[in-house]
């Protein structure tokens, strides 16, 4: 893979993961260039009106959007970003550039050839931008879901420690009054067996004093 065609997929997939992600400062960084929507406007919507943008060439615009990545990618901790190719965004704004002909002659023909292969790259960055974005929102509830799965699991092993450890005090606590009420039934048999050897034992014989002379 070439050099260009690396930073391209780098920059497509940086675009398409601020879109996904951050929808908000760019829908207002196209607002700044006079582009408005009805309501809330879908990924979609944002992604394709980046790529129009981009397609006109518009310098400051590709800037600003590589600003936007560059601030968001060193604010968040998340793998994907990865290293930003310097001047990726850039990149995709030139591909989309007409290409001048040192010859002042360009005929009807060639500026509609040139017109029509903007349109295509662009069409291509289109297509580009929303798999890459249907991938990563696969990939966003996949993580979701192991997230939950994960918190599932963490849940029911506290339930079960916590169900574990409550059976485990009722036993000892069982335990424990059984050895009181054993404790106590010996002391009580001890003293009963006291009291019957002595009520069984026969009364001492009464020996008369003798009498004084």
């Amino acid at each position: 893979m070439s050099n260009k065609q690396s930073q391209y997929n780098q920059a497509i997939d940086n675009l398409t993961y601020l879109v996904l992600n951050y929808p908000k400062p760019v829908q207002e960084l196209l607002a700044k260039n006079n582009v408005f929507f009805q309501g809330k406007p879908s990924k979609e919507q944002l992604i394709n009106e980046v790529v129009e943008q981009l397609k006109d060439g518009d310098s400051a615009f590709a800037k600003a959007l590589e600003n936007l990545i560059q601030y968001f990618s060193s604010q968040e901790n998340d793998q994907f970003w990865g290293a930003i190719a310097k001047g990726a965004v850039g990149i995709i704004g030139g591909l989309f550039k007409k290409k001048k002909r040192r010859s002042s002659s360009n005929n009807g023909a060639a500026q509609a050839a040139a017109q029509a292969r903007v349109s295509a790259q662009a069409a291509a960055a289109k297509r580009d931008m929303e798999m890459r974005m249907q991938r990563m929102r696969e990939e966003q509830e996949r993580k979701q879901r192991e997230a939950e799965e994960r918190r599932r699991q963490e849940e029911e092993r506290r339930r079960r420690e916590a169900e574990e450890r409550k059976t485990k005090e009722a036993q000892a606590k069982k335990k424990t009054n059984m050895m009181l009420m054993i404790g106590g039934g010996v002391v009580v048999l001890g003293i009963g067996a006291v009291v019957l050897m002595k009520s069984a034992r026969p009364p001492m014989p009464y020996v008369q004093p003798p009498m004084p002379r």
